[in-house]
């Protein structure tokens, strides 16, 4: 099976964009999705899907994500999913301050520009050792960065324009912790550094047995790992795989069902 798909977005007003606030604009765009997949009856599975999108205020995004499965045997099922995605958000909320102008209200809604890159890859096995005995295996690696850059200011309910901080009178200074200093006429203020790196790892190993009939043994190892750091570097398949040694947790869980007929 194959689709493609070709999407004209036409300008839309939000309600949600500035969390309570005034409407406010997005701007039109193009998106592009190509879908494709071979027989559901074939023992070795390839599916994915391809997507891009552009909006006239700057907006981009790149996705690639598939899925290969295959059965090595009748008792085993195994699939791998990466996926990969970079954009640019063109409309990024950051955070309402007080004494804005008086057409958003008195309020500053603060926005920016958004650069994210996000790569993972999932894996799933499924092995049934005897009829009465499975296991199972989930396990996820994910990195991800956001750079956030232009930062200004909504000029007025139902539009999309805003007031970018450095321009126009005002002066943005970049401080040493990555924090932004902004002065507007006599007002100064502060915006906090909000770029990012982050790391995760999840799995489960589960194993199932059914010792006797409708009663059930699971034995599960669970992992949850992560780590974060303030940076904005674009992340690859090194960072993704890194997040395999970071920091976490460990669980280990043994539950059984019993069964009891009753006479």
């Amino acid at each position: 099976t194959t689709s493609l798909n070709v999407t004209r977005v036409l300008p839309q007003v939000s309600v949600s964009l500035t969390r309570g606030g005034p409407l406010m604009l997005r701007a039109p765009g193009w998106s592009t999705s190509l879908n494709f997949g071979n027989r559901s009856t074939s023992q070795r599975r390839l599916s994915g899907n391809l997507f891009a999108s552009n909006s006239e205020d700057g907006g981009r995004t790149r996705r690639a994500g598939t899925t290969v499965s295959f059965r090595p045997g009748p008792r085993w099922q195994l699939s791998v999913s990466p996926f990969y995605e970079r954009l640019t958000e063109s409309q990024q909320y950051v955070t309402t301050l007080s004494g804005g102008r008086p057409e958003t209200y008195d309020s500053r809604y603060v926005f920016s520009y958004i650069e994210r890159s996000t790569v993972s890859m999932e894996y799933r096995l499924g092995f049934t050792i005897k009829p009465d005995m499975n296991l199972d295996v989930y396990a996820e690696p994910f990195a991800a960065s956001g750079r956030y850059f232009d930062y200004g200011e909504l000029l007025a309910a139902r539009s999309l324009n805003r007031l970018k901080y450095g321009d126009h009178g005002t002066i943005m200074t970049l401080n040493p912790d990555g924090s932004r200093s902004v002065r507007i006429g006599e007002t100064t203020f502060n915006l906090r550094n909000r770029d990012f790196n982050t790391l995760s790892f999840r799995s489960n190993v589960v194993l199932r047995w059914e010792w006797r009939p409708g009663s059930t043994l699971y034995a599960v190892w669970q992992q949850d790992r992560s780590g974060s750091e303030v940076s904005a570097s674009r992340v690859g398949l090194d960072d993704m795989f890194r997040s395999l040694t970071a920091k976490g947790n460990n669980v280990f869980v043994i539950k059984t069902s019993f069964w009891l007929p009753v006479r």
